[in-house]
């Protein structure tokens, strides 16, 4: 009788987490009175080995799933993730989702999935056996983020699911927006309001607010924590840690507390899993998540970007910041940008240890050039931030990016420069100006002339 009540417990169970977007019927709703219950088992197997903390980390193309905002932060290479799950009776979870950076215009990802919930035995109120059924569902979904100003972007996605249990079948359309705040260099801040959206089988889908917030303790250290809020109130409390324990391999663990009562086991407790990098651009993730009596699920990634920009032979001159003149040399080309000469370089010194804030004697610096280019109204700066191997290539994509834009912010308050007169580009470890023997030394000299920010002179 155990293992009958378990296995049915694991079909409702699966039809609920592993619908995607909808789940719905003529009868009252299990949990509630709304379709669609506000969970997060979509995604990655790192978000979810770290307790499901991801609305405020970015997390590439995967910020589709859990915070549409940040798609604004992808860097300058494609991405394709292919995740799939296991467990849970016999279902399997197939996902695929595409990220796209466009300049710009920010950044844009699409995902399809299928789910398989396996064959059910089908029992009439007395018990008689009826006959076997089937669940599962298939859907896909659009984003976009962009960052709207230093530090704060923003981002949407629509979906769409069908699912199918037994004869009958359901649609719903819904919407993610998401908001991602980044006060300090290493701390995050996010905040999405999800499934809003059309009306399934007569009841409204349950939308609510997912808030989180992550803090890069180092360069080897993620510390995050999460929470969602419906009408009826918080749902859960979640936290995460991810640490790097070599340059690739990566360990997770997180926490998932759940407030209410759901008469069948949800996915509460110690999630864990790890990550490794396979080759340079390949990771595999896999996390390990317990749903208590019913037993547990396996979730395996795979993300691999493409298309990224070659990286740069030639070696930067060594040479003091300061005032240039305006440059006469010839035009050389790159990435659709004429790049005429390099005003400043701002090195690692000039920068707080591991930070984006500028030291006293680079913030001033940065203020005196700012009168080069007041001389100079026709001039264009793009400001470029490059980054040693050190760390995660994530962490560092970052972190060439803010340092990038907190000397835009100097240039634009203090030195008075127009914002339409700047640009700004991360290019992360993707163009070291020397090659690193070991990614490990960090204070090594190739290790500090890769970290550094560039003043360009730009023709677009």
């Amino acid at each position: 009788m155990k293992k009958k009540i378990k296995r049915i417990g694991i079909g409702v169970l699966s039809v609920v987490l592993f619908g995607g977007l909808v789940w719905a019927s003529e009868d009252a709703y299990i949990i509630g009175k709304q379709a669609m219950p506000l969970m997060e088992e979509g995604g990655t197997a790192r978000a979810m080995a770290m307790g499901s903390t991801a609305v405020g980390v970015p997390q590439g193309s995967a910020s589709l799933f859990w915070n549409p905002a940040g798609l604004g932060g992808l860097d300058n290479c494609a991405e394709l993730g292919l995740h799939h799950a296991t467990g849970l009776g016999d279902s399997n979870n197939e996902t695929a989702v595409i990220g796209v950076p466009m300049g710009t215009m920010g950044g844009f990802a699409a995902s399809v999935n299928y789910v398989d919930n396996g064959t059910f035995e089908g029992r009439d109120s007395v018990g008689n056996k009826t006959g076997n059924y089937t669940a599962g569902d298939m859907g896909g979904a659009l984003g976009w983020g962009k960052q709207l100003s230093p530090g704060i972007s923003a981002g949407v996605a629509v979906k769409y699911n069908r699912q199918k249990l037994d004869s009958k079948a359901y649609s719903a359309y819904a919407a993610d927006v998401g908001l991602l705040w980044n006060p300090l260099s290493s701390f995050n801040m996010g905040l999405t309001y999800s499934d809003i959206g059309t009306k399934v089988a007569g009841s409204d889908i349950d939308s609510g607010f997912r808030v989180g917030a992550s803090y890069d303790v180092n360069k080897d250290m993620l510390l995050a924590v999460a929470s969602e809020l419906n009408p009826a109130g918080f749902y859960r409390l979640q936290a995460g840690i991810e640490e790097y324990v070599d340059p690739s391999v990566a360990l997770r663990a997180g926490y998932v507390h759940s407030f209410t009562d759901s008469k069948i086991e949800d996915l509460t407790g110690l999630t864990v899993g790890m990550g490794v990098q396979i080759v340079k651009n390949i990771m595999f993730d896999y996390a390990y998540l317990p749903y208590g009596e019913l037993g547990s699920s396996h979730r395996l990634s795979l993300t691999c970007k493409f298309s990224c920009p070659k990286k740069a032979e030639e070696q930067v001159a060594e040479a003091k910041p300061a005032a240039v003149v305006v440059p006469k040399s010839e035009p050389v080309v790159e990435s659709n940008v004429v790049v005429l000469e390099k005003l400043v370089i701002l090195d690692d010194s000039h920068f707080l240890f591991d930070k984006t804030t500028l030291t006293e004697a680079g913030a001033k610096i940065v203020v005196q050039n700012a009168q080069v280019l007041k001389e100079n109204p026709d001039v264009k700066i793009r400001i470029a931030g490059y980054a040693s191997c050190s760390g995660t290539e994530e962490y560092n994509q970052k972190l060439s990016e803010r340092r990038a834009s907190a000397v835009e912010a100097i240039l634009i308050k203090e030195g008075g420069i127009s914002p339409d007169r700047l640009t700004t580009i991360g290019y992360g470890e993707t163009r070291p100006a020397e090659h690193e023997a070991s990614c490990k030394i960090i204070d090594s000299k190739e290790a500090k002339a890769n970290m550094r920010v560039l003043f360009e002179i730009i023709v677009k």
